[in-house]
């Protein structure tokens, strides 16, 4: 019995950081800051985050933190207003380098009309 309970604890402690699907693939970095543990997914467009560590913050800071781990895993700087998330998982857009920003074009996914 412990050791089923241990196997299911620890399947759902590991779905906790897995990637989204559009980050399937991209490059993966584990880091702290302001002690707490993150997990980075990006690519070169774009970032994900996701708080690894149990703490208690609120949105802001933890989004500020997400930020700071974005542009130290991935080299790039987050585009202004373009980062959204909450207190585990965070996602932006970045700028690396010269090369021209992605455009970004909202796609409605959802119609309530019958």
């Amino acid at each position: 019995m412990y050791r089923a309970l241990l196997l299911v604890v620890s399947y759902f402690a590991y779905g906790c950081t897995t990637a989204s699907l559009p980050m399937l693939g991209a490059d993966t970095t584990r880091l702290a800051i302001g002690g707490h543990d993150f997990v980075v997914r990006h690519t070169d467009q774009r970032a994900e985050v996701v708080r690894a560590s149990p703490a208690v913050a609120s949105r802001s800071a933890m989004l500020v933190l997400s930020k700071q781990a974005m542009e130290r895993a991935s080299g790039c700087k987050v585009r202004d207003g373009t980062l959204y998330g909450d207190a585990v998982l965070a996602e932006a857009m970045l700028t690396c380098g010269e090369d021209a920003p992605a455009r970004l074009l909202p796609v409605w996914t959802f119609d309530d009309r019958q």
